[in-house]
């Protein structure tokens, strides 16, 4: 299978012509996939997206990969699930998302000029730059502990292979390095909390066998692996206090789930059982696991406690959703009262594009949520139940609108 073709796929998507290769499919964007037009229930359907969780004062907000808008976008949302935002905004495809230690800046690949480049970029969208400016595949950023340097896999040292490299540079882009150096696919690093180590994926070409190695980040040596397992295991995540490894396997079935190690590989733990599911990301507190399912039809991010308990949707349709990544505290703040109203206008803008004075109603109130009127938010509200009432949003709908001005 060639590389344009491996890229169409997605990394445990249940389809019979990539199942086979589902190793090598780590080198492709989750939501890069051609083919099958999966589409699940709608917010007006009546999908539950489920109990808005108590959040810890530790946990930022969850930086994703969204194609609602019709293309892959980088996103934000709250730990909850609210406050979902556009950050790029581009009509390339952008992808791979990793927030920096301090929550100040957001690395990710995108397509933009061309090829797939990593980018950075501020919390808030910003001041996008290129920081490997070269003419290959370059993906899947992650930064070091300490914000200096970020590592990546590449295929530029390929030719006409498949052959790709984790590679470390400085948080600039200067100083690109070859860390793995082997003729194998390497491919999604993550560093440990202390930055002693890169875990990472490693296939070898056409094998249907990819296993999770950890080398040494300093030097790429001491390359070992610590999965094991005649399946394909991938998409590692270090808990915070690096004792542990989240990842996806299809050790049990061909479809894919998320499962819990030690660093060391023992004490192998399945945490999923519905569905496919992919991309464990772990809250900066160590208590919830974000990761990637199909079980409504189409990819959305739930969480879980880490023994698998509490699996509860964060997004929902339209649009697929995935690739996420947990920010700290820092990692922007958390929906203030001005983009809680911005988002709810957009909301209502879209459900009530038909009725131009209930939209206007709806501006109105909300300017008077915003501008702090005595009991506005409550009348908000009642304006909200009684457009659900008459059929005109879900209530689905008018509980997460009100959820979006609830900072005011």
């Amino acid at each position: 299978m060639e590389r344009s073709r491996l890229v169409r796929c997605v990394l445990f998507r249940i389809r019979p012509r990539c199942r086979r290769f589902l190793p090598a499919l780590a080198v492709a964007p989750l939501l890069a996939c051609s083919g099958d037009d999966l589409t699940g229930p709608s917010v007006a359907d009546g999908f539950d997206t489920g109990r808005r969780l108590a959040v810890s004062a530790d946990n930022g907000k969850i930086a994703f990969e969204s194609q609602r808008d019709g293309n892959a976008e980088i996103y934000v949302m709250n730990p909850d699930g609210t406050g979902e935002t556009n950050l790029t905004n581009n009509p390339a495809l952008d992808t791979t998302p990793a927030w920096s230690p301090d929550g100040t800046k957001i690395a990710f690949a995108s397509l933009r000029t061309g090829d797939l480049e990593i980018f950075v970029m501020n919390a808030d969208g910003t001041n996008p730059i290129n920081l490997t400016n070269s003419a290959n595949t370059d993906l899947w950023p992650t930064w070091s502990p300490d914000g200096t340097k970020i590592a990546f896999h590449t295929f530029r040292d390929a030719g006409s292979g498949l052959q790709s490299e984790i590679y470390v540079m400085d948080a600039d882009g200067s100083n690109q390095t070859n860390l793995s150096q082997n003729a194998a696919i390497d491919v999604n690093p993550q560093w440990s909390p202390d930055g002693s180590k890169i875990a990472f994926m490693r296939q070898v070409p056409f094998s249907s066998d990819a296993e999770i190695y950890v080398m040494d980040a300093a030097t790429g040596m001491n390359q070992t692996n610590i999965s094991n397992n005649p399946a394909a295991d991938a998409g590692a995540s270090w808990s915070p206090d690096g004792s542990m490894i989240a990842f996806e396997s299809s050790r049990d079935d061909d479809f894919g789930e998320v499962y819990l190690m030690n660093a060391d590989g023992s004490g192998v733990t399945r945490l999923t059982n519905t569905g496919a599911n992919a991309n464990p990301a772990w809250s900066p507190d160590g208590t919830r696991i974000a990761f990637v399912t199909d079980r409504d039809g189409d990819l959305q991010i739930y969480a879980m406690n880490v023994d698998g308990s509490d699996q509860d949707p964060l997004t929902a349709p339209p649009g697929r959703n995935a690739l996420p990544h947990w920010g700290t505290a820092g990692a922007g703040p958390l929906m203030t009262c001005v983009e809680g109203v911005s988002a709810a206008r957009a909301r209502i803008d879209q459900l009530l594009s038909g009725r131009p004075f209930l939209r206007a109603v709806a501006h109105f109130s909300l300017t008077r949520v915003q501008a702090g009127v005595t009991n506005a938010e409550r009348n908000f509200g009642i304006l909200m139940d009684l457009l659900a009432g008459a059929g005109l949003i879900s209530a689905q709908d008018a509980a997460e609108i009100k959820d979006l001005v609830s900072p005011c």
